[in-house]
């Protein structure tokens, strides 16, 4: 009890009774949520709630800080990072929910944030708002921050007069897509600091170790065996010309970066990457969690089909999937079906375009399509666990025995070397 007690905070509030007159005062509860409630079962309407201390987070509150979405600096428009972004959407969806109107909700967000960037912004879309502006021509002044996809659910949700319910559905969306890049990262951490360890290594033996040798080596004038003469000539090229080759790995990104803006290569790119072994299939699954999860959240968000289509095929990220998308808007655009499209492709999985075509003949895409996201998403996981179980041990015996063979060359002569002076 005493805990719980702990917990508690004051929440000043401005609300409407039933009479349409306003009142004031405070309520005590546990989080900013439960305050709301209270309010809402003293039969009034709350209009503005905020902490007693000030705007100030308590302990409990669903309100978190939310000062670092934008960086702390003045005037500051980086771009939301996605957990940031779920945040946000979803406190604004709590907000709504709770009966607060939309101005008043991000006035109420605007003043739980300590770092001016955020508040001014949040106080800008207010003040667009306020000014006749709607909510989503107020974000897509901030593409930066706010995607297309983002903007197109809000507008929908506004002409369908759900704007809290789309606001949740849209963070559930950003939420799932949040969890499989993280659980793709989390896969790909051990690999990376395995590789980044090894590469350390090997350049510590190229740049100390082997020098040491050769020195000893060159000293003696004995005759070394084909291997050393190999990593001492190997390592003499790396010391000298390292600049070259920093170089050329430099002109290879720079090139890399440059070839990107020619759809041609994006699309043999793309195209090399799904026939990749292995890897190929993997990234197949991918996109076809991504392709199903933001077509069906459009789709449920009240975007219309085709517009859904043009914002998908935006948001692919993938040319070949890209062509694949605008191939289905022609189609569907003339009364064709998805999923005879989608057959043709070679990009997406069967049984994904099975379970398309069941939801076209059932009148229920959007939740045939989220049945999809959701199987590809687990398939994702186990796969990427797999791969990962595989590619670890893999990585540490590529790696020890590049040093085991650098070793071995270095000893060699070296334990000739003493047994010539022994005898």
């Amino acid at each position: 009890m005493r805990e719980e007690e702990l917990r508690m905070q004051l929440f000043n509030y401005t609300a409407i009774d039933a009479s349409g007159a306003e009142k004031k005062g405070q309520v005590e509860a546990i989080s900013f949520a439960e305050a709301l409630t209270r309010i809402k079962q003293m039969d009034l309407f709350p209009s503005e709630v905020v902490p007693a201390d000030g705007g100030k987070k308590g302990r409990g509150s669903l309100i978190p800080a939310l000062g670092h979405i934008f960086g702390a600096r003045k005037g500051s428009r980086q771009t939301i990072k996605p957990q940031d972004l779920v945040i946000f959407t979803r406190q604004l969806s709590v907000l709504l929910d709770a009966g607060l109107a939309l101005v008043r909700s991000l006035h109420t967000l605007e003043k739980q944030v300590r770092f001016e960037a955020m508040s001014v912004l949040i106080g800008e879309l207010a003040g667009m708002i306020e000014s006749g502006k709607t909510f989503s021509d107020a974000l897509a002044h901030y593409p930066a921050a706010f995607s297309k996809v983002y903007v197109n659910i809000i507008k929908a949700g506004e002409t369908g007069g759900a704007l809290d319910e789309v606001l949740k559905n849209l963070a559930d969306y950003l939420e799932r897509n949040l969890r499989l890049t993280q659980r793709i990262q989390a896969a790909l951490i051990y690999p990376a600091l395995v590789l980044t360890v090894s590469v350390g290594i090997l350049g510590f033996i190229i740049a100390f170790v082997i020098p040491r040798f050769m020195a000893l080596f060159e000293d003696s004038g004995m005759s070394l065996p084909l291997i050393t003469m190999f990593i001492m000539h190997l390592s003499k090229f790396l010391l000298a010309r390292w600049y070259v080759i920093a170089g050329i790995i430099a002109g290879l990104i720079v090139g890399y970066r440059v070839l990107l803006y020619n759809i041609a290569f994006r699309f043999f790119r793309d195209s090399l990457v799904l026939r990749l072994p292995v890897f190929g299939p993997l990234i197949q699954k991918i996109i076809a969690s991504r392709f199903s999860r933001t077509l069906s959240t459009l789709l449920s968000g009240g975007v219309p089909i085709l517009r859904a289509l043009e914002l998908t095929k935006e948001v692919s990220g993938n040319e070949v999937v890209s062509r694949a998308v605008a191939a289905v808007y022609g189609s569907v655009r003339e009364g064709g079906f998805i999923s005879r499209v989608l057959e043709h492709s070679d990009v997406f999985p069967q049984l994904m375009i099975n379970m398309i075509a069941v939801g076209e003949e059932s009148g229920a895409l959007d939740k045939m399509l989220a049945k999809v996201a959701d199987t590809y998403e687990e398939e994702v996981e186990i796969t990427t666990n797999a791969l990962t179980s595989l590619l670890e041990p893999m990585l540490v015996l590529g790696v020890g025995s590049i040093v085991g063979v650098i070793v071995l060359s270095m000893f060699l002569p070296l334990i000739t070397l003493i047994q010539s002076l022994t005898q």
